[in-house]
């Protein structure tokens, strides 16, 4: 229940947007009275090219991008505004009373260039990425070509459309069907990717997947130049315009092509990576200016944790808790001594009290920086044991915030098996003996069963490099 309300929250705005432009077109559809016919060829042929150019700029931006990252998805996202662009060409291009004279080669052209559309969206966001850029690159270019030589043949010969008749039905209604849910399996995608980072690029994704929706249904039931059916056109125009500012704006920026990666990305941790608030990244870059294996320590912790929490169906919105939190849950250490961060034997009580106070201190730095609720509790209480024996607040079981409870697992593991000053890294079957032992006195039983799955059936990736969870965690952009 509490997952289906957060995708609704997230879903808010998109839905908002495209509803709203549904029932503007339903009222007027509805009335006929009220749903004048403006028709103006020049004005649509205008519109129409206008929207064209706009993705030939969206296609060259985004391809130029991908190439650059050397990622096929991102290849694939830029296919599908060559054909909106390609095909948008024709639909303008092919207005009657602008060059031809009556032809069915115009709605041909639309539905064609919203087919393409929805291809490749989800082709972008589910197909494996490619890492070979120059064949990609050459299929793209092809494709550009046999779009052109498609447009130019139906030009010259605008009686070969009958041998595409997307237009007519049935067919046009089964077409809208798979256009649709074409668009609704990449939304969902978006949608994900969005409840874990809050990025603006999915948010504008999601916007965009539902005006194509709208407009492949005003598209089919529209009658041509009714006020209604001039819907559709705005709708695709605003779409092309808004992704066209987003992705120059992130151009600006130099983060377009990390920032496409994001959108695409089906890894829950590099998404989570990219969706970290600037003072998350410069606290972690602080605490490896004071102490490098502090934040390696930190970056790997916060690895662990989402894995563990993944494995127990946590929801994205508290992966990316976890995330936020546990790159820089030890921020605290920040204010203790190095003579006492680094020595090699056993703390007397005055060290361990300065020890036990950096969750404390960690919370405090965080809350001046604006972290939420569920955050600063993650880094106040992940030294809370589940007997009651941690600190600082001495919590115990059910009273220990489950994230706080994960995290804790996460943070032992990582410290047994890292090097320190004052003892040899542990093995990790040893690591895990001991959350096995320590389960149902230090911690959740549930998340230590969890974690043992995680860490003895992907051991590598937890323990990645330092400076490849660096650029993870902090380098993302």
């Amino acid at each position: 229940m509490l997952a289906s309300v957060r995708s609704f929250q997230a879903l808010l705005g998109p839905l908002a947007g495209s509803l709203v432009t549904f029932l503007v077109f339903w009222l007027l559809y509805s009335s006929p009275e009220n749903d004048p016919r403006l028709v103006a060829p020049l004005t649509h042929f205008w519109v129409v090219s206008l929207t064209s150019l706009l993705a030939v700029a969206l296609a060259v931006l985004v391809g130029v991008a991908g190439a650059r990252a050397r990622d096929s998805r991102i290849v694939y996202l830029s296919a599908g505004f060559a054909s909106m662009a390609g095909f948008f060409a024709l639909h303008g291009l092919s207005t009657p009373g602008v060059i031809l004279g009556p032809n069915s080669v115009t709605p041909v052209a639309s539905q064609l260039a919203l087919m393409a559309f929805a291809a490749s969206m989800v082709a972008a966001a589910y197909l494996s990425p490619v890492e070979r850029r120059g064949p990609l690159l050459g299929v793209l270019a092809a494709w550009v070509g046999l779009i052109a030589v498609f447009d130019v043949a139906l030009m010259l010969r605008p009686d070969l459309a009958r041998f595409v008749p997307v237009q007519n039905a049935p067919l046009k209604h089964a077409v809208t069907v798979v256009v649709v849910g074409l668009l609704a399996l990449a939304g969902t995608r978006f949608l994900e990717g969005y409840r874990l980072s809050r990025s603006t690029i999915h948010l504008v994704m999601l916007h965009v997947t539902g005006w194509v929706m709208v407009s492949q249904v005003i598209m089919v039931l529209g009658e041509v130049f009714r006020l209604s059916w001039w819907l559709y056109h705005v709708a695709l125009l605003l779409a092309v315009a808004v992704m066209l500012a987003t992705f120059a704006r992130q151009l600006r920026a130099g983060k377009l092509a990390s920032d496409l990666t994001a959108l695409l990305d089906d890894d829950a941790l590099k998404r989570l990576a990219y969706g970290l608030r600037p003072e998350v990244r410069a606290l972690v870059v602080a605490t490896e200016a004071k102490d490098p294996y502090t934040a390696g320590h930190m970056q790997r912790v916060a690895d662990l944790a989402v894995r563990i929490g993944g494995a127990l169906g946590l929801q994205p919105e508290e992966l990316r808790v976890l995330a936020q939190a546990g790159v820089i849950h030890d921020v605290g250490k920040i204010e203790v001594p190095d003579a006492v961060l680094n020595k090699p034997g056993r703390l007397d009580d005055a060290e361990r009290a300065l020890i036990e106070q950096h969750p404390a201190n960690g919370e405090r730095i965080g809350r001046s920086l604006g972290m939420l609720r569920l955050e600063l509790e993650v880094i106040r209480h992940h030294h809370e044991r589940w007997d009651g024996s941690g600190y600082p607040d001495r919590l115990a079981g059910e009273a220990i915030p489950y994230l706080a409870r994960i995290l804790a697992v996460a943070d032992v593991y990582d410290a047994l098996t890292s090097q320190r000053a004052y003892r040899p890294a542990w093995a990790p079957e040893e690591a895990l003996a001991l959350l096995e032992r320590e389960s149902g006195r230090a911690f959740d039983p549930r998340v230590v069963a969890a974690a043992v799955v995680v860490l003895r059936g992907a051991p590598a990736p937890v323990r990645a490099t330092r400076h490849d969870l660096r650029m993870t965690f902090v380098g993302a952009e």
